[in-house]
């Protein structure tokens, strides 16, 4: 009975370290597709980061880092926000002005919601306020309407 034993546990763990074999195998093989697509210009049919989140329905987002953020200060109490975003845009040849403007697009992302206080953000009725102010700041330092949404994908306060 032991020996049966063992030769079933050997057949289990052969079949767990093929499987595992399958898998690593195959997400090499994904990974690859990745790299040789990325490789290539986006009108040869390779992805380029605005495409790659491209919807069906015609928007494109690109996600931006996470930003730590200190709020405006009510009386002796700090709090700080930690929001991750996505900027939206409809026309896919917007995306590489937005990609050259990050730094410019995080900055006003800072400042705008640095005047924002621990109520504001955690009052969800004002969450589209927000977001359309964000909207309205980015275009401004874009000098063109670029962004039509704003996406919170991640947030924290404390």
């Amino acid at each position: 009975m032991d020996d049966f034993e063992a030769k079933e546990k050997r057949s289990i763990s052969k079949i767990v370290i093929i499987m595992l074999l399958v898998l690593m195998m195959l997400m090499m093989a994904v990974t690859l597709f990745l790299i040789i697509n990325q490789n290539q210009p986006s009108e040869a049919g390779g992805l380029s980061i605005s495409s790659f989140f491209q919807t069906k329905s015609g928007e494109y987002t690109i996600p931006l880092e996470e930003f730590i953020i200190n709020l405006k200060q009510e009386g002796n109490v700090r709090h700080y926000i930690r929001v991750t975003l996505a900027l939206m845009y409809t026309d896919e040849e917007r995306g590489p002005i937005i990609e050259t403007n990050i730094s410019k697009i995080r900055d006003t992302i800072i400042s705008s919601l640095r005047e924002k206080t621990y109520d504001d953000v955690l009052d969800n009725t004002k969450t589209e306020a927000i977001k359309n102010e964000l909207i309205e700041n980015i275009n401004t330092i874009l000098g063109e309407i670029v962004i039509k949404g704003v996406y919170i994908t991640d947030v924290i306060v404390q």
